[in-house]
């Protein structure tokens, strides 16, 4: 299962890398071939989830909350998780607790995210224990956190640890994955020294090569100063916005609140309505403030136009500027 769905993301990853470089008519054509191929996997996942397929209902939940179909909405993404997490699924179980806990696509409620922590509780130690690097990842959180289970701090640092051994010859070799992992468990500081300034580094590396949560986890470590990094809100800029045009919603957020602050660049209310709006379309509840104290500041012409723009907005990947020659 868990294969299954790193599968559907790297090829969302892989689209959008294929078609920032791609230029002429040929490389347009294998974009459009690429499309076909996103609509497949949307067609297929969705038909299996609907026949009852756990993995399914899964991977077509993480479709939306990571990839291309975001604008359909966290909702839509928790009742298919929720759906897997019917029949026990791991993935829909894990979702629903961090959902709930959020409050992402569904009310936040703490108790119901502590019963489908529990419940997982038992398939993350024996996976952990078979020495699956995210799960030992998730068992550390879950004893960190106190997530369906009591706060162990003593346990947390021991699969803290086990796992950042794991992931350090991953991230030698260039895993991608690895390196957001392991700059993760960096920030915490459990198990192993904590080390902020690395972990920043990882990400950027993650950015770098095009990877949409590294482009989001790099843009918030020099945007927001988050753990204690260094500030710098023009490089934070840079890679939120590169996040963003991706349609990376809580980027959006972001770069929607750096226009109508002049945070990074020059301010803009009519970019920081159209930027809000997008975020807030996808779910982002922290969006919504921001857009309400926005309100109070700009024009109804301004506030109109940005709205229009958000109404008109394609996801880089889906440009017409990147389907023909």
């Amino acid at each position: 299962m868990l294969q299954v769905r790193e599968g559907s993301r790297r090829l969302l990853i892989t689209t959008m890398v294929a078609t920032v470089a791609m230029v002429g008519a040929a490389q347009a054509q294998v974009k459009d071939t690429r499309d076909d191929n996103d609509r497949t996997l949307w067609q297929e996942t969705l038909a299996a989830a609907k026949e009852g397929s756990a993995s399914a209902q899964c991977d077509l939940g993480e479709l939306i909350v990571r990839g291309k179909e975001a604008q359909r909405g966290m909702k839509v993404a928790a009742k298919w998780f929720g759906e897997a997490a019917k029949q026990d699924a791991l993935c829909g179980l894990m979702r629903m607790g961090e959902f709930h806990r959020r409050g992402t696509g569904v009310d936040k409620n703490l108790a119901q995210s502590d019963s489908f922590y529990a419940r997982a509780l038992p398939q993350v130690a024996i996976l952990a224990r078979s020495g699956d690097i995210e799960m030992q990842i998730q068992l550390a959180k879950m004893h960190h956190k106190a997530l369906g289970t009591e706060e162990d701090l003593e346990l947390a640092a021991v699969w803290y640890r086990n796992a950042a051994a794991s992931l350090e010859p991953l991230v030698k070799v260039g895993d991608i994955d690895a390196h957001k992992k392991l700059a993760n468990i960096l920030i915490i500081g459990i198990g192993i020294d904590r080390d902020v300034v690395r972990a920043g580094k990882l990400y950027e590396v993650a950015a770098i090569a095009g990877d949409r949560a590294g482009l989001y986890l790099a843009g918030t470590m020099w945007f927001t100063g988050r753990a204690n990094h260094p500030v710098d809100h023009v490089r934070g800029f840079k890679w939120l916005y590169k996040a963003a045009e991706i349609n990376h919603p809580r980027s959006q957020g972001y770069v929607g609140a750096a226009y109508a602050k002049g945070l990074g660049v020059e301010a803009d209310p009519v970019l920081a309505v159209k930027w809000l709006q997008l975020a807030i379309d996808r779910g982002v509840g922290a969006a919504r403030p921001e857009m309400k104290e926005l309100e109070q500041e700009i024009t109804e012409k301004q506030l109109k136009q940005g709205k229009a723009l958000a109404a008109e907005w394609i996801p880089l990947f889906d440009r017409p500027e990147n389907k023909t020659s």
